[in-house]
C-alpha cells in the first residue's frame, strides 16, 4: 500500500515539474485571435496557429518564429478581409531562465548606424535594439503552451 502511495506521489511530482523549453519549441506560426477578446485589460495569449477557413478567424495578430533569431509579425487586423497579409521583419530571443521571449525591431538599422558612425551612435546614446513585445510562456487550460503578452510597446 505504501509503495503504491509513494509511486503515486512521485508521478504527481514529476508531472508538476515545469517543462524545459528550447528555442526550437517556438518555431512556427503563433496567432492571437482578436475575436476572443473584448476588454482592453484582458490577458492576450498567442497560441500555435490552427488552420482556419473563415474570414472572422483571420482577425489575428500573427507571429512566425524562425531560426537565426528572426521572426515575422503581422499586426494588421484587416489582412484577412483584404487578402494581403503584410508581415514586418523582427528579431527575437528566448531567455530560458525566465521563460520570456522578447521581440525586437530596428536591430539591423541600429547595427548599421553603429558600424558606419560609431561616434554619433555613442553620442546619441542609442540602445543596441528596441524591444517591441515581451511574451511570457504560460500553460493553457487544455495543457498546451501559450505566449502571454506581458509588455507591448
Amino acid at each position: 500500500m505504501y509503495l503504491v502511495l509513494i509511486c503515486f506521489v512521485i508521478a504527481l511530482t514529476a508531472k508538476a515539474q515545469d517543462k524545459s523549453y528550447t528555442e526550437s519549441d517556438f518555431y512556427g506560426t503563433w496567432s492571437l485571435d482578436l475575436n476572443e477578446y473584448e476588454l482592453e485589460n484582458d490577458l492576450y495569449i498567442f497560441e500555435k496557429e490552427k488552420s482556419s477557413s473563415s474570414q472572422e478567424e483571420k482577425l489575428n495578430i500573427i507571429v512566425t518564429f524562425l531560426e537565426s533569431s528572426k521572426c515575422r509579425v503581422n499586426y494588421d487586423r484587416t489582412s484577412g478581409f483584404c487578402g494581403n497579409e503584410t508581415f514586418k521583419e523582427y528579431n527575437w530571443s528566448f531567455d530560458k531562465g525566465s521563460d520570456i521571449i522578447n521581440i525586437y525591431h530596428s536591430i539591423e538599422l541600429l547595427k548599421e548606424f553603429k558600424e558606419q558612425s560609431p561616434e554619433d551612435f555613442k553620442d546619441f546614446d542609442l540602445p543596441e535594439k528596441y524591444k517591441s513585445m515581451e511574451l511570457k510562456i504560460v500553460t493553457l487550460q487544455n495543457g498546451g503552451t501559450g505566449l502571454e503578452i506581458s509588455d507591448w510597446e
